[in-house]
């Protein structure tokens, strides 16, 4: 409940790998969702790890998977793992190579020329509006009177705008109850921090087959869709 005595849903948003489309990139493009109605609760746990680390001389500013020693992750794995079944994970996980060129390059003539350039709208939309549909159709969120949505402020601004009319579209149309959108960075939010690892945990699965960091989160991932499953066509 937030302050007003409202049922809030807060929903904290990351994504994985990189949008180079050839084969110097990342295989898949991975978009992750932390959800809960209790974004406080016990989250002093990491607080408490964190100065931990820093009487231990660990500079540890905030938590970030790829970058964390393998001791710390363990510890915020583990402390996840302690946590109330109050968090939900939802996950939706794209191919590269199995996309449609058409959904991320963008072609205009300039000078005389043609230009070809990656801005991935229709990739997005289609991504933001599975997961979307996975966390409302596939979890405890049918109680919720508004929802709060925080999203990690890696996405750049031309993702941002997109992800943002994505988000609106897909909320007016289909929650019909109030929200709000953020985007944030993720040192500020240990939530964000959490679907970050969670994030991780799922890509690395998927991207190299490590499946122990996921094995630690399986119990909380709620859906994790492959969005190109049936595809036969690869482009690269």
């Amino acid at each position: 409940m937030d302050n007003n005595g409202e049922k809030t849903l807060y929903l904290f948003i990351d994504e994985s790998g990189n949008f180079d489309f050839s084969c110097k990139g990342t295989k898949y493009f991975v978009l992750s969702c932390l959800s809960t109605f209790q974004p406080i609760k016990e989250r002093e746990k990491l607080l408490n790890l964190r100065y931990q680390l820093l009487d231990g001389g660990i500079d540890q500013e905030f938590f970030h998977a790829t970058e964390d020693r393998q001791a710390v992750r363990n510890e915020v794995f583990s402390i996840l793992n302690s946590f109330s079944n109050d968090i939900e994970i939802h996950s939706v996980v794209a191919q590269k190579n199995k996309a449609n060129p058409s959904l991320y390059y963008e072609e205009y003539y300039k000078k005389g020329r043609i230009i070809k350039r990656i801005i991935g709208a229709d990739f997005y939309q289609i991504i933001c509006r599975t997961l979307l549909k996975y966390v409302f159709e596939k979890s405890d969120s049918q109680g919720a009177e508004k929802v709060v949505v925080v999203l990690g402020s890696i996405f750049t601004r031309e993702k941002q705008s997109i992800v943002l009319k994505t988000l609106k579209n897909y909320l007016k149309g289909r929650f019909d109850k109030p929200f709000e959108i953020y985007f944030h960075q993720a040192k500020a939010d240990l939530n964000c921090q959490l679907a970050d690892y969670c994030g991780w945990a799922i890509t690395i699965k998927w991207e190299r087959n490590e499946k122990r960091p996921y094995d630690l989160i399986r119990d909380r991932v709620k859906s994790e869709y492959d969005i190109f499953e049936k595809g036969n066509v690869v482009y690269y």
